[in-house]
């Protein structure tokens, strides 16, 4: 689990350097895939989440509105105190990862093409491929068995991937980033199926739905 930590820290530093590296106006710009955030908020949530974990502070009640809550409580700080908070809290960090919260790195590392993606600094290989694609398909093993379809599988060169042990029914013939970017709901329905694939991708369609909604519109990423 140490090599999760690692992987986390590598995605937090390319954020930071982005973020610290923005122009003017660019902290405000508003973030595509995530249209209620701009792009310092968006800092704000990657800081502000595992420091309210490391700290106690845990949801009681509705998520989102103690997700808001971490947001709004850290709009108008300046950048540089949202990240000092964040790359203060490693000791706690390293041990929510390993004690099993690995959604923390999960959420990050989609996070950071949604920053790269509203400054416009698109980096398609900057993507810890080993540990992002066999935790974001096996996330969605659940719903997809919940929903009687086989798995999904991502084909990457001559790398493949399943989301569990069964045979697949919607095959991704595209890129690690790709894959990532649609199995993360960052793709319309339309876009979804434009995708190189192999099997049936409609019913498939509803379990990225539910799970995370799709866009509407594109997102516009390069």
């Amino acid at each position: 689990m140490g090599d999760l930590f690692e992987a986390y820290d590598r995605v937090r530093g390319r954020m930071i350097a982005l973020a610290e590296g923005c122009g003017p106006g660019e902290l405000d710009r508003t973030v595509p895939a995530c249209p209620d955030w701009t792009v310092a908020d968006l800092v704000a949530h990657c800081s502000g989440l595992p420091a309210a974990l490391c700290s106690g502070d845990v949801p009681t009640g509705d998520l989102q509105t103690w997700l808001d809550g971490l947001v709004e409580a850290r709009r108008g700080r300046p950048l540089s105190s949202v990240i000092e908070e964040w790359t203060s809290i490693d000791e706690g960090l390293e041990g929510l990862l390993s004690g099993g919260a690995g959604l923390l790195f999960d959420d990050l590392a989609v996070h950071e093409h949604d920053l790269r993606g509203a400054i416009g600094r698109p980096d398609h290989d900057a993507l810890e491929v080993d540990t992002v694609l066999p935790r974001t398909l096996a996330g969605l093993a659940g719903p997809v068995q919940a929903a009687g379809l086989g798995s999904i599988e991502a084909r990457c060169g001559d790398r493949a991937w399943r989301s569990h042990d069964a045979d697949p029914g919607w095959v991704l013939v595209t890129t690690p980033w790709e894959v990532t970017r649609a199995v993360n709901s960052r793709r319309t329905a339309a876009e979804l199926r434009a995708l190189p694939h192999e099997g049936d991708v409609e019913p498939y369609l509803s379990v990225l739905d539910a799970h995370l909604p799709l866009p509407t519109a594109p997102l516009g990423e390069l």
